[in-house]
């Protein structure tokens, strides 16, 4: 694979080498930091609401969109 040159603050450059381990290269860093073509960031959420929280959480939701809903079809009909 080819190779590019970039310009990044003596700030970002510490905080890369603060990140980098022992085999790796400030591109190794960067590749392990930002997350793949194939990767969803929100994976990273799942686990962070209990079960009672999902629930209420999926009832306000259906309860905001059944106001949404009926306030929209209220307009249709004016």
């Amino acid at each position: 694979m080819g190779k590019k040159t970039i310009s990044v603050s003596e700030e970002t450059y510490r905080r890369l080498e603060r990140e980098r381990r022992a085999d790796e290269d400030v591109s190794d860093v960067i590749d392990r930091l930002l997350p793949g073509d194939d990767e969803n960031p929100l994976r990273e959420l799942v686990g962070l609401v209990d079960d009672d929280e999902l629930g209420a959480l999926r009832r306000r939701t259906v309860a905001f969109r059944d106001d949404v809903d009926g306030r929209l079809e209220a307009t249709d009909d004016e």
